[in-house]
């Protein structure tokens, strides 16, 4: 496995990626209308504006999308985005369903962390999980989040979920241990 910069050529798979993802983890979370409807036209949409018009080609410092592949399959990715309040956003994390608890999530965390110290040092970096996936809040916990706040998101579509915020100071991020090698 290989953890890379992800580019505009990454879109679709990102987008299929991200989209099975969510039709997995929050089946039972979200409206099955919304999850079965036009996400993928949305996600698509999501990855275009994000990747689509790099105005800095491998020099964008403000966000970063890391990708794990496995030879020519996405098996994994994180995004992460500096906000205004200086904090950087874990915006989306996502393993293929089928290789949950592999170690790729853990992988990409910890590579995600890299980026934000080497290019945002001393910053804290949160993310934003559904209140009800208990799997991946306990996978935070083990990851070394703290709880730092907790609300509810309106959802275009007409919906409203319940949500939490981990965040890693400095010091947590640089106390979560390098992961194993993954061997395919």
């Amino acid at each position: 496995m290989e953890i890379r910069q992800g580019t505009a050529n990454d879109i679709e798979a990102v987008a299929a990626l991200h989209t099975a993802s969510w039709r997995t983890a929050y089946a039972g979370l979200m409206p099955d209308s919304y999850l079965n409807g036009p996400l993928l036209d949305e996600r698509s949409r999501l990855w275009r504006a994000r990747l689509g018009a790099d105005p800095h080609p491998g020099g964008d410092t403000t966000s970063r999308l890391l990708i794990a592949e496995d030879g020519d399959a996405i098996s994994g990715f994180v995004y992460l985005l500096l906000q205004d309040d200086g904090r950087i956003l874990l915006d989306n994390l996502h393993v293929s369903p089928a290789l949950k608890r592999s170690g790729i999530g853990r992988h990409l965390m910890h590579h995600g962390f890299e980026w934000a110290a080497a290019h945002h040092p001393g910053r804290a970096v949160y993310l934003e999980v559904l209140r009800d996936n208990t799997p991946a809040r306990s996978f935070y916990r083990r990851m070394g989040g703290r709880v730092t706040r907790e609300f509810v998101e309106p959802f275009a579509a007409g919906f409203e979920v319940a949500v939490v915020e981990y965040t890693w100071d400095a010091p947590a991020m640089r106390s979560i241990p390098t992961p194993d090698p993954i061997t395919s």
